[in-house]
C-alpha cells in the first residue's frame, strides 16, 4: 500500500490564516474609505477561492513534474508572451502592468516570478555542477535578462527588483562565487540608477523618502499618513473597522498600505504577529528546502520562500518608511487578485515539496 504523504501543516496553516486575515482587513479597509466594500470583498473572495483551489491542485501534483521540459518551457513561454503584451501596451499608454478583460485584470509580473523560479530550479538542477563557468551563467542570465527587461519595460521597477532578489537567493544557495555577486552588483547599480532617472516620478519618490516633510501636502502625503496610522494604533489598536486614516487620508490602504491599517486598528501586538507569521513561513520554507529529496526540490522551495518573504519585507519596509514608496502588495493579505492567486499557487508547489521531504 502506498504511503500517504502529509504536507507541512504549520506552513499550510500559516498561509491559510494569513489569507483569511487579509480578507477581513480588506473588508475593513474598504468600509467607508475606498468605496463599496462589498465589491472589493467579493472580488477578493473569488481570488481567494481560485488561489486555494490552485494551492490544493499543486500541493497534490508531484513537484517533480515541474522538472520536465514540457512543464518548464510552456510556463516560461506563456509568461514571456503576456509580458510582451504588457510591454507594448505600456508604450502606448493602453496598459500599465495589467492585462484587462472587462472586469477581470491580471498582472503578468506575478506569473513571471513563478516562471523564473521554475526555470532557475530546472536550470540549476541540470547545470549546477558547472555553475561557476561563464557558459552556464550566460545561459541563465540571458533568460533572466529577458524577464527583467520586459517587466521593467512594463514600468514595474519593483517587479524587476523582486526577480533579481529571487534569482540572487537561488544562485547563492546553489553555490555561486562571491566574486560574481560583486560583479553583478557593480553592473546592476548603474542600470538601476538609469531606470530611476528615466522616470521622474521615481526620482520624486526617492527624494520624498529622504525627506517626506519637504512636500507634506503632495508627494510626501502618503508616507506621512502611513506613519500616522502606524503610530496611532498603540499596543492594542483603535479596534477593527475603527481606523481613521482609511477615510480618504491614506491612499491605497487596501492594497500596498494594508499593514498600516493593521497597525492602526489592531495595534502593535497584531502587527507583530503578522511579522511573526512571515517569519514562520521563512522558517518552514527553509526546513522544506533542507529536507527536499533532491536539488530541484531544494531550489524550488528556496525560490518560492524567497519570493514570499522578500516581497513581504519590501512591503513592510515601505509602510514603515524604511524604503522608498513602491507599489507592492503584502502577500496573502493585500487586496489584489493576481497577487493572491499566484502566491497561493506558489505555496501549493512549496507544499508539494514538503510532502516528499525527508
Amino acid at each position: 500500500m502506498p504511503r500517504y504523504l502529509h504536507c507541512d501543516r504549520v506552513l499550510c496553516g500559516t498561509v491559510i490564516l494569513l489569507s483569511f486575515f487579509g480578507l477581513v482587513m480588506v473588508f475593513s479597509a474598504t468600509t467607508g474609505g475606498e468605496g463599496s466594500s462589498a465589491r472589493y470583498v467579493i472580488k477578493q473572495s473569488i481570488a481567494l477561492a481560485l488561489g486555494l483551489a490552485a494551492m490544493r491542485t499543486f500541493m497534490f501534483l508531484d513537484y517533480r513534474h515541474w522538472r520536465r521540459p514540457r512543464f518548464v518551457f510552456p510556463v516560461v513561454g506563456i509568461s514571456v508572451a503576456l509580458l510582451v503584451v504588457v510591454f507594448f501596451g505600456a508604450q502606448t499608454a493602453n496598459t500599465y502592468r495589467f492585462l484587462r478583460f472587462g472586469a477581470i485584470s491580471f498582472q503578468p509580473s506575478e506569473l513571471a516570478k513563478i516562471a523564473v523560479i521554475v526555470f532557475l530550479a530546472f536550470y540549476l538542477d541540470k547545470h549546477g555542477d558547472k555553475l561557476n563557468e561563464w557558459r552556464t551563467l550566460l545561459g541563465s542570465s540571458a533568460i533572466l535578462g529577458v524577464f527583467g527587461l520586459l517587466v521593467l519595460g512594463g514600468r514595474d521597477l519593483g517587479g524587476t527588483i523582486m526577480l533579481i532578489l529571487i534569482a540572487a537567493v537561488m544562485f547563492w544557495v546553489a553555490g555561486l562565487r562571491l566574486s560574481y555577486f560583486v560583479q553583478a552588483t557593480l553592473v546592476a547599480l548603474p542600470l538601476l540608477a538609469i531606470a530611476v532617472w528615466l522616470e521622474p516620478y521615481r526620482i520624486e519618490r526617492l527624494m520624498v523618502f529622504l525627506n517626506p516633510e519637504s512636500d507634506p501636502a503632495n508627494s510626501g502625503f502618503q508616507i506621512i499618513q502611513s506613519q500616522i496610522a502606524v503610530g496611532s494604533g498603540g499596543l492594542f489598536g483603535q479596534g477593527l473597522m475603527e481606523g481613521r486614516q482609511k477615510m480618504r487620508f491614506l491612499p491605497l490602504v487596501h492594497t500596498d498600505f494594508i499593514y498600516a491599517l493593521i497597525c492602526e486598528e489592531l495595534g502593535f501586538i497584531a502587527a507583530t504577529l503578522v511579522v511573526v507569521a512571515f517569519g514562520v513561513l521563512l522558517w518552514r520554507g527553509v526546513v522544506v528546502a533542507l529536507r527536499a529529496p533532491d536539488r530541484f526540490g531544494m531550489y524550488l522551495a528556496i525560490g518560492i520562500t524567497a519570493m514570499i518573504v522578500c516581497q513581504a519585507m519590501v512591503n513592510l519596509g515601505v509602510v514603515l518608511a524604511m524604503l522608498p514608496t513602491k507599489g507592492m502588495p503584502l502577500p496573502f493579505v493585500s487586496y489584489g487578485g493576481s497577487s493572491v492567486v499566484m502566491s497561493l499557487a506558489a505555496s501549493g508547489i512549496l507544499l508539494s515539496v514538503s510532502r516528499h521531504a525527508g
